[in-house]
């Protein structure tokens, strides 16, 4: 993504003062031994964890060289950088630096698993209390670290609680106060923020040649995330798929109650099954929350703000179907289907549940 204006090289937007934190760390050369990164999904905590990583362990990195220029870490050029395939352009997050650095390591939450195993966090353990291969940093990244179970919770605590030298462990988060508060303690916790709106529609319209309606429309549906806009962009299915989902909330009122059930066995289609569904149904209830929202702005006029901006008719038409005191009921409704999913309920009946609340 583009660059901000900071003391870094590295492709973030927003989230300015993370940036600058980090760069002080390697300026100074004090890095704690683990990091927290907290905050919703694709606002850049995978890339931030990258390239902090690819900035310790690139060769160019001597904090005891008052030469060292910052700014250019990761330089992309020495052995390191060349194996990490730094300057390769990002677009959205993923996890392509997975296994590319003998002293980089990462873990996360398997497909349709429910926790991080004790045996994954054992085997990074492992990784980590092994000599680095070039005599730089062990680097450990924990994706999804509120899947973190007791088990294996606590065997992560054990390596914090005794830290070693030149290892540094990052854990990747979309809700820090999921974590046990023993870990939390022991780590230094950084905060993500939503982008400022601008921002985004300035990046869509200046990297991809964006038009403006689209650009705006995209900056305002990410609510303040550029991963998620650029995935709007990049993935036709992807963005299609979404505008189901509203759709389907939207149009509830005008069916009967079995035409619901089946919109939303349409939206959990078959090809998934297990933890897989509930993070499907996790996505679908945080989609109506945004639509519920829009809804209750529309009856107080307050357009400018509403999220779905490129659906404003189908709004207004809703709108005069519910009252505010329903779209209130409906609110807090959602809120605790969101609730019921995290407390393992059948995914497909707590969809339902708000079907039928129109």
């Amino acid at each position: 993504m583009e660059k901000t204006e900071n003391n870094l090289n590295w492709p973030i937007l927003g989230n300015e003062h993370i940036v600058e934190f980090l760069s002080k760390s390697l300026k100074d050369g004090r890095v704690f031994g683990t990091y927290i990164f907290s905050g919703p999904d694709d606002l850049g905590k995978t890339t931030v964890a990258k390239y902090f990583a690819y900035s310790m362990l690139c060769q160019k990195n001597d904090s005891s060289k008052a030469s060292v220029e910052i700014k250019k870490l990761p330089c992309g050029e020495c052995t390191t950088c060349r194996q990490n395939k730094v300057g390769q352009a990002l677009t959205t997050e993923d996890d392509n630096f997975m296994g590319v650095h003998p002293d980089l390591h990462i873990i996360k939450r398997e497909k349709d698993k429910k926790n991080i195993s004790i045996d994954q966090v054992r085997s990074l353990i492992h990784s980590l209390s092994m000599s680095s291969f070039l005599n730089s940093y062990k680097i450990g990244i924990i994706k999804n670290a509120e899947s973190l179970n007791d088990e294996s919770a606590n065997a992560l605590l054990k390596t914090l609680e005794e830290p070693k030298n030149k290892v540094i462990i990052i854990l990747i988060t979309s809700d820090a106060e999921a974590l046990p508060a023993t870990i939390l303690s022991r780590s230094q916790l950084l905060r993500f923020r939503p982008v400022k709106t601008d921002l985004i529609y300035d990046y869509l319209i200046k990297t991809f040649g964006t038009s403006r309606v689209t650009a705006r429309n995209l900056a305002r549906l990410s609510l303040g995330r550029p991963a998620l806009a650029v995935k709007f962009l990049e993935n036709k299915d992807f963005y299609e798929s979404y505008l189901k989902r509203v759709s389907v909330f939207l149009n509830f009122s005008t069916k009967d109650i079995n035409e619901r059930f089946l919109m939303i066995e349409e939206l959990l289609g078959t090809k998934i099954t297990g933890q897989e569904t509930v993070k499907l149904a996790k996505r679908i209830i945080e989609v109506w929350q945004g639509v519920a929202r829009d809804l209750i702005l529309a009856n107080y006029g307050q357009h400018d703000l509403i999220q779905h901006e490129m659906m404003d008719q189908e709004l207004i038409r809703e709108k005069a179907k519910l009252t505010i005191p329903v779209l209130l009921s409906l609110s807090e409704k959602l809120s605790q289907a969101d609730k019921y999913l995290k407390a393992n309920v059948n995914p497909k009946l707590v969809l339902e549940g708000v079907a039928i609340s129109f």
